[in-house]
């Protein structure tokens, strides 16, 4: 019984221990799945977030690439590789497998586009000969691959057209009309040698200052796109590392976002990853998301093909410790230790990855040269890197969740948060995308120049702004030692070959007496030669104010033919040097632009001198003006070799010349033709070329042109009391220009086609003066003239003579025919004026008292023997001297210099005005800088060393000595005053009106 107790108890402790057994066995399996569950959903929820972060920072660099371009006018190959080489983006973000730049072309731009790229030689010295554009086939536009970085076992992408290709034509045309980051549906890669799937990131990029603010703003101003190419599984082994080998992961995608898509006929596999275990043993733990990325939705699976053999592992092992409860309990807790450890090991390594995703992210921040800083909407700072840091001397913890005008002195801080709302209300934009110098505040209150480019981004449907500034301190500073040391060029240089070119033209002209033959030729040599040193400083001088934006232009709209019969008179001496002819071949019936005359005659003079100075001997360089559509083209063709193929796209830069040999021969310094292109450009014109190799070249100007009044619009300007003139002309089209001319200068005119009516006219009418051409249908000019001295009461009206040759002979007797001035044809309209006025007022009473303020003293004798006999010339060397000379005596006229040893010449314009009867003051100085609105009231003119001649020196300082023209001198400098003031005002408003 006791046995039998015994065996009972001992059955019943066995039946007991297994059925404690069992029951602990069927807990523990339950444990321990649940935990093996719970530490798979949360490893799966781990790797979706690596996956999220990682593409985050891909889509972070991309938006830096477009940034970059933003902050520059023009990204070339070399900056561009540059750039991505500083990124390191093989070591900090490994998974891209290139990144590029695709440039928007059209197909009208097709050649030009790959002459451009083939002959690009910054990266590599022999360019790219073989760049091609492809698939072949004539598309209406194309977005090519141009710069792809790394470059090696790339080339195959050089050159692809992404639009032609549906998957990545999709991603393009939403990024473009959005302006936010695309993703392309899965595709091969055109240069994949292997079966790998990929997928393309792509950012638009747009062209700088180009508004955006609606779709059809944005698909005109689209220039191309930054793109990223990424491998999905060297992506996944990029963010995973070594652990990608225990994964069981299956990436599809499965649309867009918003659409309907995400059944299995909809997928499009993306990448699939198999551990060694999943092949032999089905799946017992998955988990599914859906990421947004990029405008597509991405399906991530996650299997676990091990959690069924851990459980089973546990259940045996409890069974097989049933008996010892101890044992079972150790177990158990072994068990239970180890299988938390492991999550938290699992969890440990996934939160380190993506604090070192972070870190590699802020380190490509961080090592960027410019400031990068980082607002909201509502201007609140949410980055700032290390580069903004050493800029504004703030840490990043100081300056986070604050405002961002903190970094702004006045007023641009008062005015920051109305910036944003207004843009924020109407999304106008006004400083995005665009370049600005404005000013930065440090920590400690001083304040910096800096360059400031702003782009918009949206992530997540969240708006953000990003700030790239850069401290241009010192190159504010090397631009102020570049203005100085212009300034320094212009007067030591230029008030010398001023002294040099005026004696040899004194000489020349016979001041000294008559010279020998040989001294004559000596003379002319080194005239020519100081000509040809003035005219390189000239362009120097020139090329320094267009590129700082202070060449100062005087637009009127007027006729363009009188100009270019203008220039070709005045060009005529130097083709008869290189033995070539001028000749006006083609010229509308009337055409008038809106320019600047003498920018105008600039550039024709270049063009000029180019042709004469290519054409063969004995043939003709041939002007046209011609009318294209409602622009006005001037044409320069020569019949010389032509331009070299190789020359043709740097035709126009700076000091370019097509080889050193026709440098030699032909002489020049290389600028005219970039001088050229600024000055047509600055009057709102364009400048081109064509040529064909030994056939000659043709360069052409065009310009809008403007329409003129009608006749019944035109205000005569001739009062009922005008001075009458006589023009006797027997071309009808000379005569009524003239009479136009003279009756919007205030004359009355009376027209006579012969000299027997012009004598008719004289016997009838009382006239202030007259203009006769010499070459008349009767008789000569010469005859008349004499016919009318030779009669009764004899002839005392004065003439002007104008005519088509000039005979050095008749001149002579002027005096005695009361000739005023001969003009040759085409008519200088401002000196018949002038002429008209000398003859009608009559010469000053007295001889003129000149004051000369200036400190070179051989520029002071030059004039003095200019003037001669004409003039009393006084010189002062300082400020202090010309002082006295003013308070002791009364001047009709001061010439002043600018540069002087004591101050500014510019310090004795309030002293003149400020005597009883100012004289009229006409600046003569070294330096060509725009003369302020202030000063233009106190100034009769401004004239340049070495560009004014000394025939025009001595024109206008007579003209001013008259007290009539004086007068009409001070009325124009009063109405030049008022129209600058009113177009400075115009400008404020325009600049107050922006910044709204």
């Amino acid at each position: 019984m006791a046995w039998f107790s015994f065996q009972r108890s001992a059955v019943l402790s066995l039946f007991a221990g297994l059925a404690l057994t069992a029951w602990a066995a069927q807990w523990a399996a339950g444990v321990v799945e649940s935990e093996a569950r719970q530490e798979f959903q949360q490893a799966s929820a781990i790797r979706v977030l690596q996956v999220d972060k990682r593409l985050d920072a891909y889509h972070g660099v991309l938006r830096g690439l477009q940034g970059f371009f933003a902050g520059s006018t023009e990204v070339d190959r070399g900056e561009f590789h540059r750039y991505v080489a500083r990124l390191e983006l093989k070591k900090r973000l490994p998974g891209f497998q290139v990144v590029g730049f695709a440039r928007r072309v059209a197909l009208a731009e097709r050649a030009a586009f790959l002459a451009t790229v083939r002959s690009d030689r910054r990266l590599v010295a022999e360019g790219y000969p073989a760049f091609a554009l492809r698939p072949q086939g004539e598309r209406p536009e194309y977005l090519a691959i141009e710069y792809i970085e790394p470059a090696q076992d790339n080339e195959a992408a050089m050159g692809f057209d992404l639009l032609s290709e549906n998957a990545r034509r999709d991603a393009i045309e939403r990024a473009r009309a959005t302006g936010a980051a695309a993703a392309t549906a899965p595709l091969t890669l055109v240069q994949e040698t292997g079966r790998q799937t990929s997928f393309l990131l792509i950012v638009p990029i747009y062209r700088n200052a180009a508004s955006i603010a609606t779709m059809e703003e944005g698909q005109a101003a689209f220039l191309g796109v930054v793109y990223a190419a990424f491998r999905m599984e060297d992506l996944a082994r990029g963010i995973f590392g070594d652990d990608v080998q225990r994964l069981d992961l299956s990436v599809d995608d499965v649309g867009l976002v918003g659409t309907a898509a995400g059944g299995v006929a909809d997928a499009q596999p993306l990448l699939r990853l198999t551990s060694s275990t999943s092949k032999s043993e089905g799946a017992s733990y998955s988990s599914e998301r859906v990421l947004d990325f990029a405008g597509r939705q991405w399906r991530l699976r996650i299997d676990a093909s091990d959690a069924q053999a851990v459980v089973k592992r546990t259940s045996t092992v409890v069974l097989a410790g049933g008996a010892l409860i101890s044992m079972l309990m150790f177990a158990l807790l072994q068990s239970f230790a180890g299988s938390r450890a492991r999550a938290l090991e699992l969890a440990d390594a996934m939160t380190h990855e993506l604090r070192e995703s972070e870190a590699r992210t802020r380190a490509v921040l961080d090592n960027t040269l410019d400031a990068i800083i980082t607002i909201d909407e509502q201007g609140l700072i949410e980055s700032f890197n290390l580069a903004a840091e050493r800029l504004f001397r703030y840490t990043t913890t100081e300056v986070l969740g604050h405002n961002v005008k903190m970094l702004m002195p006045a007023p641009y801080a008062d005015a920051h948060d109305g910036y944003l709302r207004a843009y924020r209300q109407t999304r106008v934009r006004k400083i995005i995308g665009i370049d600005r110098e404005v000013l930065g505040q440090r920590a400690d209150g001083s304040c910096f120049a800096m360059e400031l480019a702003v782009t918009e981004v949206i992530v997540n449907d969240r708006r953000r702004f990003i700030g790239l500034a850069r401290d241009i301190t010192e190159r504010k500073k090397m631009e102020q030692l570049k203005t100085e040391f212009v300034s320094t060029v212009s007067h030591e240089l230029r008030t010398p070959l001023t002294s040099i070119r005026g004696s040899l033209g004194l000489l020349e002209g016979g001041i000294g007496g008559q010279l020998p033959a040989p001294a004559k030729a000596l003379i002319g040599i080194a005239a020519n030669n100081c000509d040809r040193l003035v005219d390189l400083i000239n362009d120097i001088l020139d090329i320094e104010r267009i590129a700082s934006g202070r060449m100062n232009f005087q637009f009127a709209t007027q006729p363009l033919l009188p100009l270019i019969e203008q220039a070709l008179e005045a060009n005529q001496g130097f083709a008869v040097q290189h033995e070539v002819r001028l000749e006006l071949v083609a010229r509308p019936a009337q055409g008038r632009a809106r320019i600047d005359a003498d920018r105008f005659l600039q550039v024709l003079a270049n063009l000029l001198s180019n042709a004469a100075k290519f054409s063969p001997p004995g043939e003709a360089v041939e002007v046209s003006l011609l009318r294209r559509g409602d622009r006005l083209r001037i044409e320069v063709a020569d019949h010389g070799p032509g331009i070299p193929e190789a020359f043709r796209a740097r035709i126009f830069e700076k000091f370019s010349q097509a080889d050193g040999s026709t440098t030699r021969a032909r002489g020049g310094s290389g600028l005219g033709l970039s001088i050229s292109k600024a000055l047509v450009e600055r009057m709102g014109g364009a400048i081109g070329f064509s040529s064909e190799p030994g056939q000659g070249a043709r360069f052409w100007c065009e310009f809008p042109e403007v329409m003129a009044e009608s006749a019944s619009m035109i205000v005569p300007l001739a009062s009922a009391d005008a001075p009458r003139v006589l023009v006797c002309a027997d071309d009808a089209d000379v005569a009524q220009l003239l009479a136009t001319v003279l009756k919007r200068a205030g004359y009355e005119v009376d027209l006579a086609a012969s000299a027997g009516q012009a004598g008719e006219y004289l016997g009838s009418r009382q006239y202030a003066a007259m203009t006769l051409d010499m070459g008349l249908p009767d008789e000569t000019g010469s005859d008349l003239l004499s016919s009318l001295r030779a009669a009764k009461g004899g002839f005392e009206v004065p003439v002007v003579v104008i005519s088509g040759s000039h005979d050095l002979a008749t001149p002579a007797l002027g005096g005695a025919l009361a000739v005023v001035d001969w003009l040759d044809k085409p008519v200088d309209v401002q000196r018949l004026t002038a002429a008209l006025k000398r003859a009608i007022h009559g010469p000053a009473s007295r001889c003129a008292r000149i004051l000369h303020v200036e400190d070179d003293a051989d520029l002071v004798h030059i004039v003095a023997a200019q003037f001669g006999s004409l003039a009393e010339i006084i010189a002062a060397r300082t400020l202090s001297t010309a002082k006295d000379e003013l308070a002791a005596r009364t001047f009709d006229v001061v010439i002043l210099d600018l540069g002087l040893p004591d101050g500014s010449g510019l310090e004795l314009l309030p002293v003149i005005q400020g005597l009883e009867h100012p004289p009229p003051v006409v600046v003569f100085s070294a330096s060509d800088t725009a003369t302020r609105v202030d000063v233009q009231q106190a100034v009769a003119a401004s004239l340049v060393k070495s560009r004014t001649s000394n025939e025009r020196l001595l024109q206008i300082v007579r003209e001013l000595t008259q007290p009539t023209q004086a007068a009409e001198a001070a009325g124009a400098r009063r109405q030049l005053v008022t129209a600058g003031r009113e177009e400075q005002e115009m400008h404020d408003n325009k600049e107050n009106d922006d910044e709204r």
